[in-house]
């Protein structure tokens, strides 16, 4: 029996066993945390579409405060749709698209690049290096510590940090533990921009920002620092693990990459359907009555799962979508969310994501896997490529 939770399901197994359950219906009832919990998994394309535009009968603001308030702490995410239109403004102006868009000037590449001399120094003479550790994890946590702010001496901490976080429900005790570390992190960092501003996301929270008539409190800036470290540079760190294991596993995709660069919006944009890094999104129905999806009727306040991974690979709207293809029209991906509640770090991602494929492909246009192996992506929820070996030609 599957966990639809948390099993692994590594490489072409996972997509394998979501045609499987494809066959049984656009939306499919599954079995989660060992059984204890029966999941209606939504597989299909259209009825994604519909659903995720839907608040009132998947409120968004009610799976987060069942799933992530415990462990993250009240965020615009754990908010009802009123409150989350006056917090999340705000509490994301380091995260719009003309503040990425600025940022990608001035700073994104000088970040990457700083990561990458420390790669080649790895990389000369032959050695075997892995891309995780090394580059795609340290350059997703940097770029979210530059915006907030945050020092990155523990920047290769962090990831498992977030995990921790992400999965409270899973391990207490590790969530706690995350908590703290992450918080004797922040609190210094606080308390000296209370004393005096800088160009970052937490001066702005305290010194520019007032939401419903109040300035943001400390506890809030927690809580918005985790959501920030777990639903953004976590997922975008296992997003671009997942884009070069993609291209590396396919060598004529690379070898277009570097010989021509226009292609590379293409090969990010088809990763984002090939492989996203927020497979499914767990939700929960209206608490107060039963609804109704893709012809199945489902109970008030039942778990649910949003199948992005699933939605993206529907052959009803890709053709051969088991196939990674750096041409495809992807127009009509589901990866980040459209509807209410938009992935609000979207852009940011996006520019990392091609930031960081432009400059490896410039800097090693040789790269190769080490040995011709790889870890392959893992995770039903998050997934990722969580051990990336590779060496130069």
């Amino acid at each position: 029996m599957i966990d639809w939770y948390y099993d692994d399901l590594p490489g072409a197994r996972f997509a394998a066993e979501l045609h499987r359950l494809r066959e049984r219906g656009e939306v499919v009832r599954v079995d989660a945390l060992g059984g204890a919990m029966p999941v209606y998994y939504i597989l299909s394309h259209r009825a994604l579409t519909q659903a995720l535009r839907n608040a009132e009968d998947f409120p968004p603001g009610h799976a987060y405060q069942i799933i992530s308030l415990p462990f993250i702490g009240e965020t615009f995410m754990s908010m009802d749709e009123e409150r989350h239109r006056r917090w999340r403004p705000p509490m994301t102006t380091s995260f719009k698209r003309s503040a990425v868009d600025r940022m990608d000037q001035r700073r994104l590449a000088e970040i990457g690049h700083d990561l990458l001399d420390e790669l080649q120094d790895l990389l000369h003479g032959g050695a075997q290096v892995d891309l995780v550790p090394e580059f795609t994890r340290r350059y997703a946590f940097r770029v979210i510590c530059d915006q907030l702010g945050l020092p990155t001496e523990r920047e290769r901490e962090y990831y498992q940090m977030s995990m921790d976080l992400m999965f409270g429900g899973r391990d207490l005790a590790a969530s706690q533990a995350a908590d703290r570390e992450l918080s004797t992190i922040a609190r210094p960092v606080i308390q000296a921009r209370r004393a005096q501003a800088c160009d970052d996301q937490i001066s702005r929270w305290i010194h520019d920002t007032t939401v419903e008539g109040a300035p943001v409190g400390e506890e809030s800036i927690l809580a918005h620092i985790r959501l920030f470290f777990t639903a953004g540079a976590t997922t975008t760190s296992d997003a671009m693990a997942n884009l070069f294991h993609a291209l590396l596993t396919h060598p004529d995709a690379w070898r277009r990459c570097v010989e021509e660069p226009a292609s590379q919006e293409g090969a990010l944009q088809e990763l984002l359907r090939y492989n996203p890094p927020v497979a499914a999104q767990p939700r929960f129905t209206n608490p107060e009555h039963d609804i109704e999806v893709a012809g199945v009727r489902i109970p008030k306040n039942s778990p649910v799962l949003f199948g992005i991974a699933a939605a993206n690979r529907d052959p009803e709207v890709f053709q051969n979508p088991d196939h990674f293809d750096i041409t495809r029209d992807t127009k009509t991906l589901l990866t980040f969310g459209p509807g209410l509640r938009t992935c609000p770090g979207m852009h940011l991602a996006q520019k990392n994501l091609g930031t960081a494929l432009r400059l490896v492909a410039e800097r090693f246009p040789t790269l190769r896997l080490a040995a011709g192996v790889a870890q392959e992506p893992v995770g039903i929820l998050l997934r990722g490529t969580h051990s990336l070996p590779v060496t130069l030609e």
